[in-house]
């Protein structure tokens, strides 16, 4: 029976260490970036905005398609990213380009064939933090914060079977471990707001 407790705190300690080594930079990335987002104050991310106007031509005005659109505004307004959203009515075109950090909404009025154009952008700050949140970051992005979230969660799991393993450390480890427990219920039911 011992020999399979050292078993599986040895596999436990060696998951741990290489599954935390692989997720460290995605655990820094959000770590960093958790900070960022609750502080928007710090003003490292403040945007940037910049409006202009642009002539549509009437075929797209008349009988418009979202490919043709997009096409048309991606080569006059220089923009690499994608169109992420497109509305259309009888008066009005709305398209959205949107990348991490950057946003360019244009809207077209059908009747004068004319476009307002705002494009937003937040620097590098505002690009991290679009990434914590997985905001226009695509469908890879996604994964990989689904990936960092089990890299945390194996990390997590694996320090509970290496602090098991640790006879001295075990009682304090699981106190603190409790007591972090309590603080964070506790913050919870007192400081923030419910329904």
């Amino acid at each position: 029976m011992k020999h399979i407790i050292r078993v599986i705190a040895h596999w436990g300690l060696l998951i741990h260490i290489y599954v935390s080594m692989a997720g460290f930079t995605l655990v820094l990335l959000f770590a960093i970036t958790g900070l960022t987002l609750n502080h928007q104050d710090f003003g490292w991310g403040e945007p940037q905005v910049a409006t202009s106007t642009l002539k549509i031509p009437e075929a797209l005005t008349e009988h418009p398609d979202a490919s043709s659109i997009e096409g048309h505004l991606r080569q006059e307004l220089h923009l690499k990213s994608p169109m992420t959203d497109y509305h259309e009515d009888s008066d009005q075109i709305e398209a959205t380009f949107a990348v991490p950090g950057a946003r360019t909404v244009v809207k077209i009025d059908r009747a004068q064939r004319m476009a307002e154009v705002e494009s937003t952008t937040r620097g590098m700050l505002g690009k991290l933090d679009d990434l914590h949140k997985g905001f226009d970051s695509g469908r890879t992005w996604y994964w990989i914060i689904d990936f960092a979230a089990v890299l945390l969660t194996i990390s997590s799991l694996t320090g509970m079977i290496t602090l098991l393993s640790l006879r001295a450390r075990r009682r304090s480890g699981f106190v603190v471990g409790l007591l972090g427990v309590v603080m964070v219920v506790t913050i919870y039911v007192v400081w923030v707001p419910h329904y």
